[in-house]
């Protein structure tokens, strides 16, 4: 029976090239035609893998060497395709690796997006006033956990630029235009949530100054695809939505989320919104409806994050520090929910609390 030949010199080869890749794509070097050296490699060790099970399942079904072999081999492509993720959008890695997308080819199509900014408030004086090293950890710290965040609810994250965070949401075929509006809503609330959470594990580090995000968000008819030179490729998005997504994050205030009346029309059903009116943004010759977002309609009665309610009745408030000036419409909302709920558990079973005159004075307790 002839004995397949595993050349490991082809696989070391293979695994340089793709590791190569990687470093410039990491570096911002990557070139049209790496990109697609790159999808064609993907290919190629796709390929093999499949030759190897088939190898391995007819013709040395049960020979432990050439199994061996193969599954190292096969952790070393996992390895190399795992650490690809690291510099590539899940939305270009899923169309590379699912064939989605061929070699050789620069494309680009019109969607209906929902598009996302953000950034932190404070965040460029705070780059003078402390070390390097914590800055970076905080950057790392808040960067990371938006991601995670983006991830669950499926936007694609364009790109970070410092603090700044770009995602988008609706570039699949089958996607429906009001269901990635409202999931693009409920990432941001839920980030805004996460960033109210990181400002105390930072104030811990010493960073007293308060990062808060400030997020715009629209949706439009963009234009999605690879964009880029000879230098250098993205996955991106271009086109006026952008545009109008991006200055409603400069308009909205510390803390809160403003999103345009295309976005508002498709979650108002689900979304609770205060009109802002017409806003003015740089390059659009119209006036953009705005909106602040304050919450979802479904969590008035949900329980609120800062109370725990307990088996005996009680409950546990977590410590509260209110600002008329520093909080948001968010996290007024918060507050407001998490006391309504504290109010109905102290006079739950005790009838209704007497009104005291308010000239007189307090009664002791």
């Amino acid at each position: 029976m002839h004995e397949p030949n595993f050349d490991d010199t082809t696989s070391d080869k293979d695994a340089a090239r793709l590791e190569a890749l990687l470093g410039r794509l990491e570096g911002g070097r990557a070139s049209a035609k790496d990109i697609s050296e790159l999808v064609s490699l993907v290919y190629q060790l796709r390929e093999e893998h499949a030759e190897q099970v088939l190898l391995s399942q007819t013709v040395l079904e049960h020979s432990t060497d050439i199994e061996n072999e193969l599954s190292e081999r096969n952790e070393r492509i996992s390895a190399l395709i795992d650490n690809m993720k690291r510099y590539l959008s899940g939305r270009l890695f899923e169309l590379i690796v699912g064939g989605g997308l061929a070699p050789n080819t620069l494309s680009y199509r019109r969607r209906r997006l929902t598009v996302f900014f953000s950034d932190l408030v404070g965040f460029t004086e705070l780059t003078d006033a402390v070390e390097a090293e914590v800055l970076s950890d905080v950057l790392n710290t808040y960067l990371n956990r938006m991601a995670e965040i983006a991830d669950e609810w499926g936007g694609t994250i364009d790109k970070f630029i410092g603090d700044a965070v770009m995602v988008f949401f609706g570039d699949a075929d089958d996607a429906d235009d009001a269901d990635q509006a409202l999931r693009c809503v409920r990432m941001a609330l839920e980030m805004q949530l996460a960033n109210a959470a990181l400002t105390e594990v930072w104030r811990a580090k010493g960073i007293d100054r308060p990062l808060r995000a400030r997020i715009g968000i629209n949706t439009g008819h963009c234009t999605v695809g690879n964009f880029g030179s000879e230098q250098r490729m993205d996955y991106t998005i271009i086109g006026s939505p952008v545009n109008v997504a991006s200055r409603l994050e400069g308009l909205a205030e510390a803390g809160g989320i403003l999103i345009s009346g295309s976005t508002y029309h498709l979650v108002k059903h689900a979304v609770t919104c205060a009109h802002r009116g017409e806003v003015r943004v740089k390059g659009v010759n119209h006036p953009v409806d705005a909106w602040d977002v304050i919450g979802l309609r479904e969590q008035a009665a949900s329980p609120s994050r800062l109370l725990t309610a307990r088996d005996d009745g009680g409950f546990d408030l977590a410590s509260l520090s209110f600002s008329p000036t520093r909080c948001g419409a968010i996290e007024r909302a918060e507050v407001s929910r998490a006391l309504r709920q504290a109010l109905a558990l102290v006079t739950a079973g005790a009838g209704p609390l007497e009104e005291d005159d308010p000239s007189a004075s307090p009664r002791p307790l």
